[in-house]
């Protein structure tokens, strides 16, 4: 008979090389890559150099060098008349990096359960009952919801400990989550029937018993139903040409994962 322990095996120590000194572009491209992942900028919404530069106290060198960044993680886009914008990603896309994200956070979710810390875990616990409880408020705040989910998630894949596992799934996160925040805040699904709380839950609970395959499930069940829901809504064909109130008409046409 199997048994399972709530002892984590101890994470081995590696030599850490010294990290270069961060410069204002970099700096300026946290902050911008934050605003994406927290769905604090819209998809299609225009952004000029100036105004960012305006934003960041900053000059436009460093402006420049996080938004050619971005541009190229897909976050961002640059078009002929030298206009940015926030991704909009058209519904085959979206479909796309829900799947790849599927695949990747699912293995970063794998792997971290058989080597999280209890601090870790701790920290996670508190993230799925904060989301719960804002959730199931008369008026729950999207913003917040948002940031607290994706701390959550990205709780899990750190405790992975693989950068590049980790990079790459920042960057799908940096194409999708503007549209993804934009979908839910006006798409008609009333969140307390979000079935984010039962894979929330299902999630902590496999974490604790160090089960890696149902921790994969719970993940990559929590990303399918989202994506699915956008995609049969048909928001993403009008994201960035409509307003709010359109958002909730419901669309002829409909795509799936």
């Amino acid at each position: 008979m199997t048994t399972h322990t709530n002892t984590p095996p101890p994470r081995k120590r590696t030599h850490q090389l010294p990290q270069p000194r961060a410069t204002e572009a970099d700096n300026v491209y946290g902050k911008l890559k934050m605003l994406l992942l927290t769905g604090a900028l819209q998809p299609g919404q225009k952004l000029t150099l100036r105004a960012l530069a305006d934003q960041f106290g900053t000059s436009i060198m460093p402006i420049r060098d996080a938004i050619r960044r971005l541009t190229a993680e897909g976050g961002l886009q640059m078009h002929t008349n030298r206009t940015i914008s926030v991704n909009a990603p058209t519904p085959a896309k979206f479909g796309e990096i829900i799947k790849i994200r599927c695949a990747l956070e699912g293995l970063a979710a794998e792997v971290a359960c058989r080597q999280m810390t209890q601090t870790e875990l701790m920290k996670l616990r508190h993230h799925a009952q904060r989301f719960e409880k804002e959730g199931h408020k008369a008026r729950p705040n999207p913003t917040l919801l948002a940031r607290v989910n994706r701390d959550l998630h990205f709780g899990v894949y750190r405790a992975a400990n693989m950068p590049q596992l980790l990079e790459m799934i920042e960057s799908l996160w940096i194409q999708v989550t503007p549209a993804i925040s934009s979908t839910l805040r006006h798409a008609t699904r009333g969140v307390k029937q979000w079935e984010s709380f039962a894979h929330h839950a299902k999630l902590i609970d496999s974490l604790s018993r160090r089960d890696g395959v149902r921790a994969r499930q719970a993940i990559v069940a929590d990303i399918r139903d989202t994506g699915s829901f956008i995609l049969r809504s048909g928001a993403l064909e009008f994201l960035g040409d409509v307003s709010p109130k359109e958002l909730r008409q419901p669309s002829r046409r409909q795509h799936r994962l």
